[in-house]
């Protein structure tokens, strides 16, 4: 073996090793899930009729900036000192499918459907915020406050959406 052959082979396998890093990363950025096709055939041999075909994907969420915390004039301590960290991804594509058994013959009526469109899905986690139990500084001793907590609702806003076809 030369020494250009040694590199040909070293280039084709840079290039397939670029080639296998850059594809998991093209698939996530084009669909924020991973598509999932359970083996209902296996079923098959149980039931007394054909099993359900299931076709969907599980959501991959992608988190966001968080509104990080902000200093306030005249408090000691920042507002928002525990972020909300927000999560965007979609709710897959969603095929459920099952033939109907004829009572009259052995074959089938129709197979209906339950179809469920992908719809973006966006979350947040809760936050928090703590209020100090001083003022802010002034001249002399700084005054007295009440100290406060509270805690930011977690929020998920999304639009799914499933159409029953026969």
């Amino acid at each position: 073996m030369g020494i250009t052959s040694r590199a040909g082979l070293a280039s084709v396998m840079a290039c397939m090793a670029t080639a296998a890093s850059v594809a998991p990363a093209a698939a996530i950025a084009s669909a924020p899930y991973v598509p999932i096709a359970p083996p209902l055939r296996v079923l098959n041999t149980v039931l007394p009729f054909e099993a359900p075909t299931v076709n969907t994907g599980m959501p991959l969420p992608i988190p966001g900036a968080p509104n990080g915390p902000r200093y306030v004039k005249g408090k000691l301590l920042p507002t928002n000192m525990v972020p909300a960290i927000p999560f965007d991804t979609a709710l897959p594509s969603t095929h459920i499918g099952t033939p109907l058994p004829n009572p009259l013959t052995a074959g089938s009526l129709e197979t209906p459907e339950l179809v469920s469109p992908d719809s973006p899905l966006h979350a947040a986690t809760p936050g928090a915020n703590i209020g100090a139990p001083l003022g802010g500084p002034r001249a002399g001793l700084p005054p007295l406050a009440m100290p406060a907590a509270g805690v930011s609702a977690p929020a998920v806003q999304g639009n799914p959406d499933a159409t029953a076809l026969l």
